[in-house]
């Protein structure tokens, strides 16, 4: 039984060790606009919690906050979306006349 991996995907750079999806994942943790190893500060935790927090903590994560605010503005737009009335009709007729 033959053992060697013929994956061309998988091969091994001799000059520098690293395989090309290694290096593909490496390209796409540094393309992320939040670093890997940033945390969120436990005063926009305690915020999002709905506790009350000081305006001087939420100031010192002010992309946190700002970032958190604009998914709650767009999570309320989506909220008062509404279906067309007519959807439902199109939908209908649509549909061929023996599958119904």
């Amino acid at each position: 039984m033959m053992m060697d991996n013929l994956d061309p995907r998988e091969h091994v750079a001799p000059a520098t060790g690293v395989t090309p999806a290694a290096q593909a994942d490496e390209e796409m943790a540094l393309d992320r606009e939040i670093p890997r190893g940033s945390r969120t500060s436990a005063a926009v935790h305690a915020w999002l919690d709905g506790e009350s927090v000081g305006e001087a903590q939420l100031a010192a994560a002010d992309r946190e906050v700002a970032l958190w605010r604009q998914i709650d503005q767009e999570a309320g737009r989506r909220r008062r979306m509404t279906t067309p009335t007519t959807l439902t009709d199109r939908i209908i007729a649509a549909i061929p006349k023996g599958s119904r």
